[in-house]
C-alpha cells in the first residue's frame, strides 16, 4: 500500500473514531446539597427549586444563578423553613446548552454563619 493510501486510511480511521465515541448532549437534571438546604434542577422545563432545610431553628438558602462569566444580572432565588416551608421554584427562560453558574449561601441559626459555595450547570 502507498503512502497516500495508508494516510487516507488513518484519516479516515480517526474520524469513524471520533463520531462513534462522541458524547451526545445529555440532559442535566440534579439535586444537590448546599449546606442547610437543597438545590434541584430540571432540564425538560429549566425549572430549578430551593429548599431550606426542615431543620430546629431558622434555615435559609439563597441562589444565584447567571451565565458562567458573569454575563447580565443574576436570577436571585431564595427560600425559607419559616415563612416558606416548601420548595421555592422558577423556571429560568435561558437558551439552551449554556452553562450557568449557581452561587450559593445557606444559613443556619444554630451554626449562625452561612455556608458559601459555587456549582455549575448546563441547561
Amino acid at each position: 500500500m502507498n503512502k497516500l493510501a495508508k494516510f487516507a486510511a488513518v484519516g479516515l480511521g480517526a474520524v469513524v473514531a471520533s463520531i462513534v465515541l462522541a458524547q451526545p448532549a445529555f440532559a442535566v437534571n440534579f439535586i444537590r446539597d448546599i449546606g442547610d438546604g437543597t438545590v434541584r434542577y430540571t432540564d425538560d422545563t429549566n425549572q430549578i427549586c430551593l429548599q431550606a432545610d426542615n431543620t430546629f431553628g431558622t434555615a435559609w438558602v439563597e441562589v444565584a444563578v447567571s451565565r458562567q462569566g458573569g454575563d447580565g444580572s443574576p436570577i436571585v432565588i431564595r427560600d425559607d423553613n419559616v415563612d416558606h416551608p416548601g420548595a421555592t421554584c422558577r423556571v429560568l427562560n435561558v437558551p439552551e446548552n449554556v452553562t450557568y453558574q449557581g452561587e450559593y449561601r445557606s444559613y443556619w441559626e444554630g451554626r449562625g454563619t452561612p455556608i458559601r459555595g459555587v456549582f455549575l450547570f448546563t441547561t
